[in-house]
C-alpha cells in the first residue's frame, strides 16, 4: 500500500523552509551542524517526509533569521498541519503549483470562471491571476455555460479565451466538457481534484483571497464520485457548444474598432 503523501499543509511547510535556507545563503549540511541535526533530517524536513513541529521550525527560523510575519505565518503552519487549512494564499499557490506537477490526472471545475489550467495571458490579468502551466498532463474541466457567456476583459479577450479552449480541446491530454443551462441545479463550485495514481487523492476548493485544501479521505470522497459528469455534454458536443458562443460573439472587424 503506497505511504500517504504529506499534508498540503506539511508540504508548503517544507517548500518554504528549503526557500527559508536559500535565502540564507546556507547549504543543509551548514544547517545541520549549527543545530546538531543530521543532514537527512533538513533533507525530509524540506521534502515534507518528517513534519517539522513547531520546536523545529522555531529552530530553523532562527538560523534562517526569519521574523515578523513571515515567522508567525510559519510557525502556525507547524501548529495546524493536522487541520483543515485556510491560510496565505501565495504559500497555497505554492502547494497547488507542486501538487499539479506530481498529479497524474487532473480535474478542473469552473462554474464562475474558466480553470487556471485554461486561462489565456489576458484572461488571467483580468481575474487578478496567473498563468498556469498544463504542459503534458491529463486534464479533464468541467466549465459551467455560464462561465462561457460571462464578459471577462472585454470582447477581443474573451473571444481570443474561448478560441483557446477550442484549441486545447484539440490535445489528446484534455477532456474538455461543458455543463449546459439545460441541466439545471448540480452540486457546483470552483475546485481542483488532483489524483496521483495509487496515492490518495486531494481537493483544493477555491475562496476570495484563499483557498482549501482537503486531504481526509471522508472529505475529499465527496468531489471524487461527482455526479457532474452525468448532466456535463460529452466532449465533442462541448466543442461545438463553445463555437456557437464565439461564432454568436462580435466579428473580428467589430473588435478591432471596439
Amino acid at each position: 500500500m503506497p505511504k500517504p503523501k504529506p499534508t498540503p499543509q506539511t508540504r508548503a511547510l517544507a517548500e518554504a523552509l528549503r526557500v527559508a535556507r536559500k535565502a540564507a545563503r546556507l547549504a543543509a549540511t551548514e544547517v545541520a551542524g549549527k543545530l546538531a541535526w543530521s543532514q537527512s533530517t533538513i533533507s525530509r524536513i524540506e521534502t515534507g517526509l518528517r513534519t517539522a513541529s513547531v520546536e523545529d521550525v522555531s529552530a530553523l527560523l532562527a538560523v534562517y533569521q526569519v521574523t515578523g510575519e513571515r515567522r508567525e505565518a510559519l510557525l502556525s503552519l507547524a501548529r495546524d498541519s493536522g487541520t483543515r487549512w485556510f491560510a496565505d494564499v501565495a504559500l497555497q499557490r505554492e502547494t497547488l503549483a507542486q501538487y499539479q506537477k506530481e498529479a497524474s490526472k487532473i480535474v478542473a471545475f469552473g462554474t464562475t470562471l474558466v480553470p487556471d489550467l485554461l486561462r489565456t495571458p489576458a484572461y488571467a490579468r483580468a481575474t487578478n491571476s496567473s498563468v498556469a502551466v498544463l504542459g503534458q498532463k491529463r486534464l479533464v474541466a468541467y466549465i459551467d455555460e455560464a462561465v462561457l457567456r460571462r464578459q471577462v476583459g472585454g470582447p477581443r479577450v474573451m473571444t481570443n479565451q474561448l478560441q483557446h479552449l477550442v484549441a486545447m480541446a484539440e490535445r489528446p491530454t484534455v477532456e474538455l466538457r461543458v455543463i449546459p443551462f439545460a441541466a439545471g441545479a448540480y452540486p457546483g463550485g470552483d475546485y481542483v481534484l488532483l489524483e496521483f495514481g495509487p496515492a490518495r487523492p486531494l481537493v483544493y476548493l477555491k475562496h476570495r483571497g484563499t483557498g482549501l485544501f482537503l486531504h481526509r479521505p471522508g472529505d475529499v470522497a465527496p468531489y471524487v464520485q461527482s455526479t457532474v459528469d452525468a448532466v456535463a455534454l460529452d466532449p465533442v458536443r462541448s466543442v461545438r457548444l463553445i463555437e456557437s458562443v464565439v461564432q454568436a460573439r462580435p466579428q473580428r472587424g467589430d473588435l478591432l474598432r471596439q
